[in-house]
């Protein structure tokens, strides 16, 4: 199989920054204001700043400017220091300087980023989901600030990871991010402090086009004003963004089924998730995220049908409108 590089992108680092941002805690008097603590902008486009701390326990926050109020994260952190030494701390200041709006970020020295997710058992871990795993830290030996976790996860399969820091669940990097594992090639995560960027490498892609087909019946019970779309993770979906919009193969006979065929070029990424939307592709369905696994030992893949917001398995088909007991008829328009 061809392996590609995916990435989840989330919010970008600030271009400038006020005079001041600092990192305050119990080792100098939780003072906003005191010099000694600044932070520094380095060349990677990260605040640093590095401390030698004698013996003890510390707690500590990350503070955008001299004055309390726009203090980071909600919890204070903490570091146990055994032995005399150097402490450093990186901090993102998040897109918007000065406005506190949960995207500013801080870890230390002593607690690297992690990678959490449903794979850490498979490779070693006690536990999944585990952000103070010390089995999946991650390393940046560069010093560009892009940190790096490598293992073969086996056994093949579809997976999700997260980035996490300070070995806890304080700070949210964003979403969840999905990859396929062919349990042989290794899998690179990578998370790039600057640009709050996490990203994953070596996943098993498609190696050919596959046409996919998604049909969509909405109830008696639910309404829909004008259109219906299908949209989801993979760019030929809009990447959850306006969705892709379908149509009505017998509307006169059914008017609330909907079907398109969608075109998954090869190098995809076989794990996708999608939704569908109505009232002219505004409202979200309300379950969850539908998975599907591109199928690309052909070069067309029908999905079962599916049900508005999973409300029963059965609907009429173009055929048999008064035949509501099954999707049987359905399923042949589309062998």
């Amino acid at each position: 199989m061809r392996l590609a590089t995916f990435a989840v992108v989330a919010l970008l680092v600030p271009a400038f920054a006020l005079a001041g941002p600092s990192i305050v805690g119990s080792m100098q008097g939780w003072d906003p204001a005191d010099p000694a603590y600044d932070l520094a902008v380095n060349g990677n486009g990260v605040y640093v700043l590095t401390k030698d701390l004698a013996v003890g326990s510390y707690e500590y926050k990350a503070v955008d400017g001299d004055a309390w109020g726009l203090d980071f994260p909600g919890a204070n952190q903490f570091i146990d220091i055994l032995a005399r030494e150097n402490v450093t701390w990186h901090v993102n200041l998040g897109a918007n300087v000065g406005v506190k709006e949960g995207d500013e970020f801080v870890f230390d020295s002593f607690h690297l980023p992690t990678v959490a997710g449903d794979f850490q058992t498979e490779v070693g871990n006690a536990s999944d989901w585990d952000p103070a795993s010390f089995v999946t830290e991650m390393s940046d030996p560069d010093l560009d600030d892009v940190w790096e976790y490598t293992a073969v996860i086996a056994p093949a399969g579809d997976y999700q990871a997260k980035v996490t820091l300070n070995k806890n669940w304080d700070q949210s990097t964003g979403d969840n991010v999905s990859f396929a594992s062919d349990g042989v090639n290794p899998v690179t995560f990578t998370y790039d402090m600057s640009n709050n960027t996490t990203g994953v490498s070596s996943q098993v892609v498609t190696q050919q086009d596959v046409m996919v087909t998604f049909t969509v019946c909405l109830p008696d019970s639910i309404d829909s004003f004008f259109d219906v779309c299908v949209t989801g993770s993979h760019p030929a979906l809009t990447t959850w963004g306006d969705g892709v919009l379908m149509d009505q193969p017998c509307p006169d006979l059914q008017p609330k089924l909907w079907s398109v065929d969608v075109l998954f070029p090869a190098g995809s990424d076989p794990f996708v998730e999608y939704k569908y939307k109505k009232d002219d592709c505004q409202t979200w369905e309300s379950v969850g995220n539908r998975p599907l696994n591109i199928d690309d030992s052909g070069p067309t893949q029908v999905l079962a049908p599916n049900v508005w917001d999973n409300l029963g398995d059965t609907c009429p088909d173009c055929t048999s409108p008064v035949e509501d007991t099954s999707w049987g008829t359905l399923k042949s328009l589309y062998r």
